[in-house]
């Protein structure tokens, strides 16, 4: 394999990566309980 095609491939399956581990967060927020996500008083960490 040339260096240009190897590099190609490890982008895409960097690419693949993270666009599965998006997936995977965005259906663990999707599920999860509000009050978990924001914990009373949240906002006043800032």
């Amino acid at each position: 394999m040339s260096s240009q095609v190897h590099q190609q491939l490890r982008r895409r399956q960097i690419a693949g990566l993270l666009l599965v581990a998006g997936v995977i967060l965005a259906v663990a927020l999707l599920r999860a309980d509000p009050h978990v996500l924001f914990a009373p008083g949240w906002w006043r960490v800032w």
